[in-house]
């Protein structure tokens, strides 16, 4: 038993990350139910007592995964749970349905990988997953690499032990818009939930809001969730809160969808005619020059071109909802094969500037 904090100590050293993180969990776990039954109830529960329990137990064998369990079965789960391709949406999602009654039923999650980018494969073994992170590593702008490196993987490791833990009574609504990333991140969910026996809907952004919001006088094309306002997606989800779930067969379809992507060579996925399509990752350079190529005569004769107002011009011009950080890693192997210059460091974008090179 751990009777003192040196006692303690040294069962904390012996002790896996997975052991650790557990044993956090399940403190999350038991103090959010603590506290909630004290609210409820002004029922008086020694939570230090309870804690201390845990604690003084750990140099004793014990099951981490039943322990969990347990802990998971004490806490109210969410009715709904939402999910989103990136932070922006899932920000005005939540600004959007706070203002629905029953806030504790529902809950929010966001996957922020951006699949539309890079290697993909059987993303749920650890070599494939890691070699898509070195990949990505490798093309993070120097000023961003050590903290991506540092935190970006373990949180891709977790996220398919956090979507099949789930639970089964929960219905889970996926909102997605149509473009790559979205729709890449869409396929890749729906993999990951294949063994989910709950209900799971689906709103497609874009198109519905044409569906809704457009006028003969005035048309909008959604290139991405994030962009649309709160009170919209709120009217969305009113919208969309009678449909009917995915069918065995339509989910079937969307995993072998993602099966089959995932295994082809691009590097880069764009959308084609409403097709997600897999291209080499220099697939952007001639769009890319073709846009140094124009902004050129607005500077005077051989100077340089800030970097981020080049990755603005490429993304704010372009039908696809592009990755900015891919554009700039685009804009430095333009250098390298000397197409372009570079004046300053290429820390971020914000801190070179580009020009066409001298022939």
């Amino acid at each position: 038993m751990n009777d003192n904090i040196y006692a303690f100590s040294r069962t904390i050293n012996r002790m896996s990350e997975d052991e650790l993180r557990s044993v956090l969990r399940v403190l999350y776990m038991k103090s959010a139910h603590v506290v909630k039954r004290q609210e409820e109830q002004g029922q008086k529960v020694d939570f230090a007592e309870a804690v201390q329990s845990l604690f003084r137990n750990m140099d004793t064998p014990f099951d981490l995964r039943r322990l969990e369990q347990q802990a998971l079965a004490e806490v109210d789960k969410p009715n709904e749970i939402h999910i989103t391709f990136g932070e922006s949406p899932l920000s005005s999602l939540k600004m959007g349905m706070s203002t629905l009654p029953d806030q504790e039923k529902r809950s929010f999650f966001s996957i922020d990988d951006n699949y539309a980018v890079g290697p993909l494969g059987d993303l749920t073994r650890r070599a494939d997953l890691q070699r898509r992170h070195l990949w990505l590593t490798e093309r993070v702008c120097l000023n961003d690499r050590e903290a991506y490196a540092m935190l970006e993987l373990e949180s891709l490791f977790e996220l398919n032990a956090t979507i099949q833990s789930f639970d089964s009574k929960t219905s889970i609504i996926i909102w997605y818009a149509n473009n790559a990333r979205e729709k890449t991140g869409l396929l890749y969910a729906m993999y990951l939930l294949r063994n989910s026996e709950s209900p799971i809907y689906l709103i497609e952004t874009s198109g519905l809001y044409q569906q809704l919001f457009d006028r003969p006088d005035v048309q909008y094309d959604v290139l991405h969730t994030g962009e649309i306002l709160p009170e919209k997606l709120l009217a969305m989800w009113h919208v969309c809160s009678e449909q009917e779930p995915l069918s065995k067969q339509e989910r079937l379809q969307l995993e072998q969808d993602w099966l089959e992507l995932s295994v082809q060579p691009g590097l880069l996925r764009m959308m084609g005619n409403g097709v997600i399509r897999s291209l080499t990752e220099d697939a952007l350079d001639e769009y890319i020059m073709q846009k140094v190529r124009e902004l050129t005569p607005n500077w005077e004769p051989g100077k340089f071109i800030r970097s981020a107002r080049i990755v603005g011009e490429v993304i704010g011009t372009s039908s696809q909802h592009i990755s900015d950080a891919f554009v700039e890693y685009r804009l430095r192997q333009l250098v390298l094969q000397g197409q372009l210059e570079m004046d300053g460091k290429p820390l971020a974008m914000r801190y070179y500037s580009i020009r066409l090179a001298e022939r």
